[in-house]
């Protein structure tokens, strides 16, 4: 089986644990609450936030665009893309290579690296240690040297 039928697989899998995962939240809202909030479907939730629209997956690529705000696509260790808003994108399945998938929300331009003024380690800001930062304490730095200069060792 090649790594585009795995990745077939995998999505299909994914959709479904959401759809599953959805209907769960639904039921569990309805026995708890007399209603259940009408869901709209939206062109744009909220111009100030990056949304990442994936369009459809075709010939072994996956094809999406940018909303809302510029946004940061990380889909392996080595394959980064800085989108701006409304720019368009393609990705060959075969280098989507992450294993876990999160976000960052807010990282200043030209940030690669955050600590938090508390501690003393600095991290990437693509490290899920940055996620454990509180937003209100994280420190960004442009370079490893500009963090190492402030104190911060890399962890």
């Amino acid at each position: 089986m090649n790594k585009e039928h795995l990745n077939l697989i995998f999505s299909i899998t994914l959709i479904l644990t959401i759809g599953l995962i959805s209907g769960y939240a639904m039921g569990y809202f309805r026995a708890t609450r007399n209603h259940f909030p009408e869901i709209q479907i939206v062109e744009e939730v909220n111009p100030g936030i990056a949304t990442i629209k994936l369009m459809e997956m075709k010939n072994g690529k996956l094809y999406g665009e940018v909303v809302g705000q510029k946004a940061r696509l990380v889909y392996s260790a080595n394959d980064i893309l800085e989108l701006d808003k409304g720019s368009a994108f393609e990705i060959p399945t075969s280098q989507i290579t992450l294993k876990n998938y999160y976000q960052v929300r807010d990282i200043p331009d030209g940030a690669q690296f955050a600590a938090s003024k508390n501690g003393k380690y600095y991290y990437s800001v693509f490290d899920k240690q940055t996620l454990n930062l509180k937003p209100e304490n994280r420190l960004y730095f442009s370079s490893t040297s500009e963090a190492e200069e402030m104190g911060y060792i890399k962890k």
